[in-house]
């Protein structure tokens, strides 16, 4: 998947003290996703509405086959086909947008050694935007925005590329953010290490298999 998205695109604009970020502890790492998110309940009106959307177009679509009368010449046939088709094409694109959600969260897991971005909906469901395997990070650092008072947190990318930014918030979230995912990133100088260590482990056993 493409990491050219972000976690949070919404910038933070308000009190630069107010919470804008939310971090939820798990056994496997932590989540981030936005303060305010459960304010939102115009974002659970739309989700559903679209369901409730996506079910009709659906259920028009095979449902003109039962009604009573239904015509089944040659030329309404085709109609009634194409018809059937269309409705039930832009039934399922509105099901799975519903489905997807549109309440963004960041999930750092240890466990699976990656970093998963994810759009939820009203009913706790999620669907994965965006991975990153936590190998190809090689830094954490932070930036102001040059027009109001939010920072990013961004990830550095092994190979030099263009760094993704994880979340938006408040410049002491940013930093606990920041802080945090220390204990998941391995920077540059302990890869060269840990590989010299490798190597020298390698040379050793080279020389022990050599003498015997």
């Amino acid at each position: 998947m493409g990491l050219e998205m972000n976690a949070f695109t919404k910038v933070y604009a308000g009190d630069a003290e107010a919470p804008a970020l939310e971090m939820i502890e798990t056994p496997w790492g932590f989540r981030l996703r936005p303060a305010d998110m459960q304010d939102q309940a115009t974002d659970a009106v739309i989700e559903w509405g679209l369901t409730f959307l996506g079910i009709v177009l659906i259920a028009s679509a095979f449902g003109q086959w039962v009604l009573p009368g239904a015509l089944y010449g040659s030329e309404t046939l085709v109609m009634k086909l194409v018809l059937t088709v269309v409705l039930a094409a832009i039934g399922g694109l509105v099901l799975s947008i519903s489905a997807r959600g549109f309440r963004p969260e960041v999930q750092v897991d240890r466990s699976r050694h990656e970093i998963r971005f994810v759009s939820r909906n009203p009913r706790g469901r999620g669907k994965i935007l965006a991975m990153v395997d936590l190998d190809r990070i090689i830094g954490v650092g932070m930036t102001r925005s040059i027009d109001g008072p939010d920072c990013h947190c961004l990830l550095y990318l092994i190979d030099g590329e263009k760094p993704l930014r994880m979340a938006s918030g408040t410049e002491v979230e940013i930093k606990k953010i920041r802080k945090r995912m220390d204990e998941f990133v391995t920077s540059p100088a302990d890869r060269v290490a840990a590989k010299a260590e490798k190597a020298g482990k390698s040379d050793n056993e080279e020389a022990v298999a050599g003498a015997a």
